[in-house]
C-alpha cells in the first residue's frame, strides 16, 4: 500500500534529522510541497497523478534510507536530491500539442468561443457561460439550431486512450440534454437544436464517428422538446475552423506554430555525479585566468554552489510556471528547445573566453524570452529563467567550452 503524504513527510524528517542533512531535508519538503500544491494533496486532479506522485515519494524515501544519516559527504547529499528532482513527474496542469499550438481545456474553449462568435455571427451565435452550468453546451445559433461542445485532452494520450476519453465525453455531455431539458428550454426559447457539434483538436479514431451515429439515434428516441426530429451528432477537429483560428492568431499577434519544436524539456539521462562533475569542471574553466590564484579556489567553490543550486532549482521553477500558466509554459519550453540549437552552434565556433560565452548565451536567452513572451513574462523573470537554463545546459553539456 502506497504511503500517504503525511507519512512520507514524517519519514523524510525522521531520516534527515541529523544536522548535516538539514538542507537536504528542507529541499525535499519544498519539492513535495511544490509537487502537491501544498495542503491540496487530496485535491490532485486525477488518481493517476496521485499514484505517480506517491511512487516518486517512495523512491525518494528509499534513497534516504539507503544512505547513512550520519553521512557528511555533501556531494552525496546533493546527488540524492538531483536524482529525486530529476525523477519528479510534472503534476501541474498539462497542455496538449495541436497543429495550432499548445492548449489546455480552458484555452481551447476560449479559442473556440472566439471562432464561433466570428464564424456564426450571421446565425445569431449565443455563448452559454458556464455559471452556474453550461448544461452540456458551450453555445448555440438561434436561427439554425446548431449547438457546440468543446473538448481538449489534458495530456498526450495514446490513440486508444484519447478515443476512450472523447467517446466518454460525447456520451456524458449528450446525457445533459435530457437532464437539463427544462433549463435549456428557457435558454433556447423557440430554437430547436438540429446539430450537436463535438469540437476537439484532433479525432483519435474513426470509431468516434460510429459512436456519434449510435448516440444520435439514442438521443432522438428520447423525444426531447428542445430537439428537432432530424437531430444530428457530429464530430469536428480543429481543421474545420483552420481559417478562423489562423486569422484570430494573427489578429492577436501570435506567431504560427507548425509543430516542429517539442513543448517539453528533454529528460535528464545521466547520473547525478556526472552533472555535478560537469558543473565543477566548467566552473573552473569560467574562472581560470580571470582571478588571482590565491582566490581561485574560494571563488570556484562559491560559483560552483550557485550554479549547482540553479540546476537543482530549474525543474521546480518550470513546474510552478506549468501549474500557473500551462500555455505560457509550453510556449516557453518550445522557445528554449529552439534556442538550444543556437547554443550548440555558438559553442562550436566560439573564440572568446568561457565566461564571455556563458554571458552571451544567458543574455541572448533573456532577450529572446522577454521579446517573444511579453507581457506574460517580464524581463526580470526572463533573466531568472535564463540563469536556470544556463545552469542546466552547463550540467548536461549543451553549453561546453571545448
Amino acid at each position: 500500500m502506497r504511503p500517504h503524504l503525511e507519512f512520507t513527510v514524517a519519514t523524510i524528517f525522521m531520516v534527515g534529522k541529523s544536522s548535516t542533512w538539514s538542507e537536504l531535508t528542507l529541499q525535499g519538503a519544498k519539492c513535495i510541497e511544490q509537487c502537491t500544491n501544498g495542503n491540496q494533496y487530496k485535491e490532485l486532479r486525477s488518481s493517476r497523478r496521485r499514484k505517480r506522485t506517491e511512487a516518486t515519494f517512495e523512491s525518494w524515501v528509499a534513497s534516504l534510507r539507503s544512505a547513512s544519516p550520519k553521512q557528511t559527504d555533501t556531494s552525496s547529499q546533493k546527488a540524492i536530491y538531483v536524482r529525486f528532482t530529476a525523477s519528479v513527474p510534472a503534476l501541474a496542469t498539462a497542455v496538449y500539442q495541436t497543429p495550432y499550438g499548445p492548449f489546455d481545456g480552458d484555452s481551447w474553449e476560449k479559442l473556440c468561443q472566439q471562432v464561433f462568435k466570428k464564424k456564426f455571427v450571421s446565425e445569431g451565435y449565443q455563448h452559454i457561460p458556464a455559471t452556474p452550468g453550461d448544461f452540456g453546451l458551450e453555445g448555440f445559433t438561434i436561427s439554425t439550431g446548431s449547438c457546440f461542445q468543446c473538448y481538449c485532452p489534458d495530456a498526450a494520450y495514446s490513440g486508444k486512450e484519447l478515443h476512450e476519453k472523447q467517446r466518454d465525453k460525447v456520451t456524458e455531455d449528450l446525457k445533459k440534454l435530457k437532464k437539463h431539458e427544462a433549463q435549456l428550454k428557457n435558454l433556447l426559447g423557440t430554437t430547436k437544436l438540429r446539430r450537436w457539434y463535438f469540437v476537439t483538436p484532433t479525432i483519435a479514431r474513426n470509431e468516434l464517428i460510429k459512436h456519434a451515429r449510435l448516440k444520435e439515434a439514442e438521443v432522438r428516441a428520447w423525444g426531447l422538446s428542445i430537439l428537432a426530429p432530424d437531430f444530428e451528432v457530429l464530430v469536428q477537429d480543429g481543421d474545420h475552423y483552420a481559417t478562423e483560428i489562423q486569422q484570430l492568431q494573427l489578429a492577436f499577434g501570435n506567431a504560427m506554430d507548425f509543430g516542429s519544436l517539442p513543448t517539453v524539456l528533454p529528460p535528464l539521462g545521466s547520473s547525478p555525479e556526472v552533472y555535478e562533475q560537469n558543473v565543477f569542471r566548467k566552473t573552473k574553466a569560467r574562472l581560470e585566468g580571470q582571478v588571482d590564484d590565491g582566490k581561485l579556489a574560494a571563488k570556484v567553490d562559491r560559483l560552483h554552489n550557485r550554479t549547482l543550486r540553479a540546476f537543482l532549482d530549474h525543474d521546480a521553477h518550470f513546474r510552478r510556471i506549468n501549474e500557473q500558466a500551462p500555455t505560457v509554459h509550453a510556449r516557453l519550453v518550445r522557445l528554449i528547445n529552439g534556442f538550444e540549437a543556437h547554443v550548440v552552434d555558438t559553442c562550436e565556433t566560439w573564440v572568446g573566453t568561457p565566461q564571455q560565452l556563458t554571458e552571451k548565451i544567458r543574455e541572448g536567452l533573456t532577450e529572446r524570452i522577454a521579446k517573444e513572451l511579453a507581457p506574460s513574462i517580464d524581463e526580470t523573470e526572463a533573466d531568472h529563467i535564463a540563469r536556470l537554463m544556463v545552469a542546466r545546459w552547463i550540467a548536461v553539456c549543451e553549453l561546453d567550452y571545448g
